[in-house]
């Protein structure tokens, strides 16, 4: 089978070198496989990065686009690919050298399914993790991120997820045409995964998570900002999605809980809504990044610190929330639909 690296990225021309340096050294033959990085509109060194590659084993193969979002560079990267099967991959994983046979292996026990792999934080960004506060609050996180997709086991050492990510996914080129691709007007990274994942089960496609399937991500998001800023523009298309598919995540908690006050609100939300909007002010944010600062000093594995970390992520959430509802009007009123569904009209 031939097969099709889809690599989307936006100016992270370091990190990227080190997922191509691992795809051009994958264990198969040079010439039934490709990969293909799409370029959002860098600006940068990622041209030369690509072209670095050349005649290195596989196909390495530059398109670049204007800045348009991570599913329209997708989208943009099937477009181009040649190959039967797709393996969608972020520009911060890096796969073994057995990573396509493994993704095989999957599709001949289960068919035309969707699958996923396993990833870890790579050896260098643990370290750089484990020695702050943050960091170690970061590790158990992701965990936590992680354990909150529900799976099934299938008997084999793999299991069935509720929910696909696009990190690194292999689907057929063939079954992902069919769905459609990715729905390009999702502006950022998020929950485009979700949308295309809802779309594939309601088609009755098969999803896979094999833990056999080893990956490490090699993130550079260390600091609380640059995780904030990630999960604000989760927020914002976690707006998008509902919008999308209202039936089946209108009532979200994300949602209901960042969404505006309203009539319908219980008097708890009310105050936890009001509380959350001083909080994520630029006044609020500025003085919890203080104090953060002084217990990353005195206190810096202390649960009040801890949960300043949780409250602050929280905010930003808040935040994207409704910069998602300003952008998509109609989405109010599908929240509001599902607050008096929930609480009727108070």
């Amino acid at each position: 089978m031939h097969v099709s690296f889809v690599v989307s990225t936006y100016r992270r021309p370091d990190v990227l070198e080190s997922t191509l340096e691992a795809l051009v050294s994958v264990d198969y033959d040079v010439s039934s496989y490709e990969v293909i990085v799409v370029d959002d509109g860098s600006g940068d060194s990622t041209p030369a990065v690509t072209a670095s590659f050349a005649g290195r084993g596989p196909d390495v193969r530059y398109v670049a686009q204007p800045n348009s979002g991570v599913a329209t560079a997708r989208n943009t990267g099937a477009t181009n690919a040649r190959g039967e099967l797709l393996i969608f991959l972020d520009d911060d994983i890096v796969v073994q050298p057995d990573h396509i046979r493994a993704h095989l292996a999957a599709r001949k026990a289960y068919g035309d399914c969707l699958v996923n792999g396993h990833w870890e934080f790579s050896p260098a960004i643990l370290v750089a993790l484990e020695e702050t506060p943050f960091g170690r609050y970061r590790i158990e996180f992701e965990e936590q991120v992680k354990d909150g997709n529900e799976k099934v086991p299938l008997g084999d050492g793999r299991l069935r997820p509720h929910e696909v990510t696009a990190a690194n996914l292999s689907i057929s080129a063939a079954l992902f045409r069919r769905l459609g691709g990715f729905d390009q007007a999702f502006p950022y990274a998020g929950a485009e995964d979700a949308e295309f994942g809802h779309r594939a089960r309601e088609a009755g496609c098969m999803f896979v998570y094999d833990p056999a399937i080893q990956l490490e991500h090699n993130d550079q998001r260390v600091t609380l900002e640059q995780l904030c800023r990630r999960y604000q523009r989760g927020a914002v298309t976690s707006v998008y999605l509902v919008a999308r598919h209202p039936a089946a995540h209108s009532s979200d908690e994300l949602l209901l809980e960042n969404a505006p006050i309203t009539e319908c609100d219980p008097w708890r939300w009310r105050v936890k809504k009001a509380l959350k909007h001083v909080y994520a002010s630029p006044v609020g944010l500025f003085l919890v990044r203080r104090i953060v600062a002084v217990l990353e000093r005195r206190a810096p594995d202390s649960p009040l610190l801890r949960r300043l970390y949780s409250m602050t992520i929280g905010a930003y959430i808040f935040r994207g929330v409704h910069e998602g509802l300003r952008a998509v009007p109609e989405a109010r009123e599908i929240v509001l639909d599902a607050m008096r569904a929930r609480f009727g009209n108070a």
